[in-house]
């Protein structure tokens, strides 16, 4: 860790004020000669209150980029320096190269911002974002690719050219990577081959002159004109009663999709010591989906919370049963729950049930009306809207995940090439049965009571989803058989199928 530069200006105008010692202003101005004719200065040992790394002591270059356990030291001297409290005295031993030369300064660690709440002279302009992720223009290229949030895509659909291409031209609705170099709108730009990034991208340094033509995205297409969102148009439901009964509808049928997704999820096979890419896309395709799985039981929660609030008091039972058939594809169809492999019909399937307005989204569309018609419902409003969104960023991760499965083979990604349910009385079966039933009559007991007195059982709840001990554990027993994780019909009229309303 070597010294730069030193401030002279500062250094006298402190020793002049009476704020530097003598003694310091002369190491100061040695330290500034010395640099000026060659030598070096490093830092030997550094002392002081890091912060979260509390009171240390050491030298900067025994830092080792590991930082673990009691009493660790920072993982290097960047984090160190950043970590000093201000206004907190540090201790810094200085060597000379060449020797001899030792020089010790203690001083306070100066004040992040001044007196006026500007950032303090000690930090040049942009030094404190020079690491963060922000979008300058370099960090769209200089990040590599996925660094973005979900709503700054990599990849996007094409611009729509005026006038628009014919109905079914599929040119225009495959993926190409938003920085192509060309930006071409008359034809089609060339997409995406194999699923790899072929496609020529603006070059690093020409990324800041023409970062003004990146077009801004929504609903996955590049914009070029005014955007104008789609009406929302759904028929609001008869009376409160059904919308009641929608609403526990819809809640059995997240438990009906949470319950095809882990079956889905636990048929593709482990990716641990799987050749690239199919190790790569067996881990985001089962963690995408256990994280979709998973937002299906929070949606659960968010309709029994506004089925909660639309109650009359005391009247209100928790809706925790699963559906026996859900929406299908075309808006008033039904279909019946599949739990089967996560062959490409049913990546299909989990594509159509999650589509926008088409099927689970068309269900919320209904609710939704008639909560705009229903006074007093604005956070319910909210709530269903979040449902929906979310429904729309589940629909767009299983159009990836049939992009990074449908590079492989069915028998290279599943388990094995015909799965079959556990035969009866098969004994991981059975405890993930028992398992799963523990959790929803947990579930049921606190949504019963309402926060905060039933947080006990649903934390309970939550924690039995996952570990070796949990749901996890089961499912993993019955897929390493190997076996089709499903769930049985479960006879506690709490837990029975639902019919559509």
């Amino acid at each position: 860790m070597r010294v730069s530069a030193v401030d002279l200006p500062g250094v006298e105008d402190a020793a002049n004020k009476g704020n530097l010692s003598a003694a310091d202003a002369a190491s100061y101005r040695t330290i500034s000669r010395d640099l000026r004719n060659g030598a070096n200065w490093v830092v030997g040992n550094i002392a002081g209150d890091f912060g979260p790394f509390k009171q240390q002591s050491f030298n900067p270059d025994d830092l080792t980029g590991l930082s673990f356990g009691d009493q660790r030291l920072p993982p290097e001297p960047w984090a160190a320096v950043r970590t000093l409290v201000e206004g907190k005295p540090v201790t810094l031993a200085l060597v000379r190269n060449p020797a001899p030369g030792t020089i010790m300064l203690t001083g306070a660690r100066a004040r992040y911002l001044d007196d006026t709440g500007a950032l303090a002279r000690m930090f040049q302009p942009g030094e404190l974002t020079q690491s963060l992720c922000s979008p300058w223009t370099h960090d769209f290229r200089d990040c590599a690719c996925f660094y973005w949030a979900s709503n700054h895509p990599d990849i996007a659909l094409p611009p729509l050219p005026t006038p628009r291409p014919a109905d079914g031209d599929p040119r225009w609705d495959l993926a190409t990577p938003w920085e192509r170099a060309d930006r071409s709108v008359a034809s089609p730009p060339v997409a995406r081959q194999n699923g790899s990034q072929a496609v020529p991208e603006i070059a690093h340094h020409a990324i800041n002159r023409d970062w003004q033509l990146l077009n801004f995205v929504l609903e996955r297409r590049e914009q070029l004109s005014d955007y104008m969102p789609g009406k929302f148009d759904a028929s609001p439901l008869a009376d409160q009663a059904t919308l009641l009964a929608h609403l526990r509808y819809a809640a059995g049928v997240e438990i009906a999709a949470m319950q095809e997704y882990l079956t889905a999820a636990w048929s593709l096979r482990p990716a641990d010591g799987q050749p690239e890419p199919l190790l790569g896309d067996l881990k985001a395709a089962f963690h995408e989906v256990l994280r979709i799985a998973i937002g299906e039981m929070r949606h659960v929660r968010l309709v029994n919370d506004v089925l909660s609030s639309l109650s009359t008091p005391g009247s209100f039972t928790p809706a925790l049963a699963v559906a026996a058939e859900v929406p299908g594809t075309k808006v008033g169809t039904v279909r019946p729950v599949l739990l089967q492999a996560a062959t490409p019909e049913a990546i299909d399937g989990f594509i159509g049930l999650e589509a926008p307005s088409q099927s689970v989204d068309g269900l919320y569309g209904r609710i939704l009306a008639t909560l705009q018609m229903t006074p007093g419902t604005d956070e319910q409003q909210e709530t269903v809207r979040t449902v929906m969104a979310e429904g729309q960023d589940h629909w767009e991760t299983f159009l990836a995940i049939k992009e990074w499965l449908g590079r492989h083979r069915e028998a290279d990604y599943l388990r094995d090439a015909n799965l079959q349910r556990p035969p009866q009385g098969n004994a991981a079966h059975q405890e993930l049965q028992r398992r799963y039933a523990g959790l929803l009559d947990r579930l049921y007991n606190g949504y019963q009571q309402g926060i905060p007195k039933g947080a006990p059982d649903i934390n309970t709840a939550r924690s039995s989803m996952l570990g070796a001990a949990g749901l996890q554990g089961a499912l993993d027993a019955v897929a390493a058989a190997p076996f089709l994780v499903v769930f049985d019909p479960i006879a506690d009229p709490r837990f029975a199928a639902i019919q559509p309303p």
